[in-house]
């Protein structure tokens, strides 16, 4: 891992994490709540009794904090671009900021609906490259185009670069590389625009949503999830919380037996992705974040690591976990790839085998929005103890499973942080 960072990217990646991290939070922490507070299907919002609040208030809180998340998750990719162009620039000793910027125009038009425009609005893009669910393919963009400058412009050194003559020298040494920038953007945005590539990349991460929630075949369930949890470690999932399906045609089978005998226990189908995942292997969100916030709390006292937990707990036990994902970071990080993927498949087979033995009863009822990971079971089969007794039990294994691996990320960021030291005393002395 420390050998891993001695690489360009992996260590602009890194750097370009660390600088997003505020802005995720507070697009984590507006949708949070948006979707559990101000929503009227959100948990604390019932719990809490809060439809006294006047529509009118209601509306204008809901439009402040949906404001807030767009503008922040929903445009990521501008942040991460401009971030990953500039620090890679700056390796080289090349102009970082105009770099950026190029990187912002770059993704811009790559995302442009060309021939796509509605009358009624001027501008319309292509919403997954510009959110956080592009972000693998934002950074390799905001990379390359820091290559292109480290090639193309020359060295940028001294403390008065912000003088006029230095501003205009910054300014047409970077028209090559923004003009190459810009036709190599627009070519690659008329084959979105005119292919099905984009449709099928869309498109790809809600059909595996559907097939690991909507399947009553356990393998393909198992199949699919690990596809969503690889998507999402590798930043191409849904920057948000896990959606359930509770529409489809087996859901509402299930609910309407449930409803019909008054108990879970002999639904027609017991193996049903949506409830088995949902109810499950979604503490915190996908990959259990919840599970690795704990062992971070509990073994990671004074660290960033331990920072970034004690700021993402609450958001993460209501399952939005987006701020831990780049805080840690979870994502491009090769260190929690075997736990992020595979223990939520444990935990699926886990209590598929425990459903199968009758130990617990299936999960039919729909729960609210925003409701805690280990309750999700207990209100999904209308209050049976038994089944929050394993889900804490769960949790539990989830949490000593995660424990290696929280110890040597803590060796691996001991390491890089003696690393950057004497980088930083070199250039000193320098």
């Amino acid at each position: 891992m420390v050998e891993l960072h001695r690489y360009s990217f992996i260590r602009i990646t890194r750097q370009t994490l660390i600088m997003l991290f505020p802005i995720v939070f507070i697009g984590t922490m507006a949708k949070m709540l948006l979707k559990t507070v101000f929503k009227p299907d959100g948990f604390i919002f019932n719990i809490a009794f809060l439809d006294v609040i006047p529509q009118s208030v209601l509306r204008i809180i809901q439009f402040i904090l949906g404001s807030i998340s767009q503008l922040t998750l929903g445009v990521l990719g501008i942040y991460t671009v401009y971030m990953a162009a500039k620090f890679t620039a700056k390796l080289y000793h090349r102009d970082g900021k105009f770099a950026g910027i190029t990187g912002i125009l770059a993704l811009l038009l790559m995302a442009y609906r060309y021939g796509k425009t509605p009358a009624t609005y001027p501008l319309n893009f292509y919403q997954r490259l510009l959110g956080g669910n592009g972000l693998l393919i934002v950074l390799v963009l905001g990379y390359a185009i820091g290559q292109l400058y480290r090639w193309l412009t020359p060295p940028k050194y001294g403390n008065n670069t912000n003088s006029f003559p230095s501003l205009q020298e910054r300014a047409f040494s970077s028209m090559l590389p923004i003009l190459i920038v810009t036709v190599i953007s627009v070519v690659i945005a008329m084959l979105l625009n005119s292919s099905t590539i984009y449709h099928a990349w869309a498109t790809s991460y809600s059909s595996l949503v559907n097939v690991a929630q909507d399947h009553r075949q356990l393998w393909l369930t198992l199949l699919a999830s690990i596809g969503l949890e690889l998507m999402d470690w590798l930043g191409l999932g849904v920057p948000y919380n896990y959606t359930t399906l509770t529409a489809s045609e087996s859901f509402t089978a299930n609910l309407n037996y449930a409803l019909a005998h008054g108990t879970p226990w002999n639904v027609p189908y017991k193996y049903l992705g949506s409830s088995l995942y949902n109810s499950f292997a979604n503490f915190g969100g996908d990959g259990l974040i919840l599970a690795l916030i704990v062992a971070l709390l509990i073994t990671s006292n004074g660290t960033y690591m331990h920072r970034v937990a004690r700021w993402t707990a609450l958001p993460t036990l209501f399952n939005f976990n987006y701020a831990t994902m780049i805080g840690l970071p979870i994502v491009f990080n090769p260190l929690f790839l075997v736990p992020f993927i595979f223990l939520p498949i444990f935990n699926i087979l886990f209590a598929s085998l425990a459903i199968a033995v009758h130990l617990i009863p299936p999960t039919p009822y729909p729960v609210l929005q925003g409701t805690p990971g280990p309750l999700i079971s207990f209100l999904g089969t209308n209050g049976n103890w038994g089944v929050l007794i394993f889900s804490l039990v769960l949790l539990l294994i989830d949490i000593m499973a995660y424990i290696p691996f929280v110890k040597m990320a803590l060796q691996v960021e001991n390491r890089l942080n003696l690393q950057e030291q004497d980088v930083v005393s070199h250039e000193e002395n320098d």
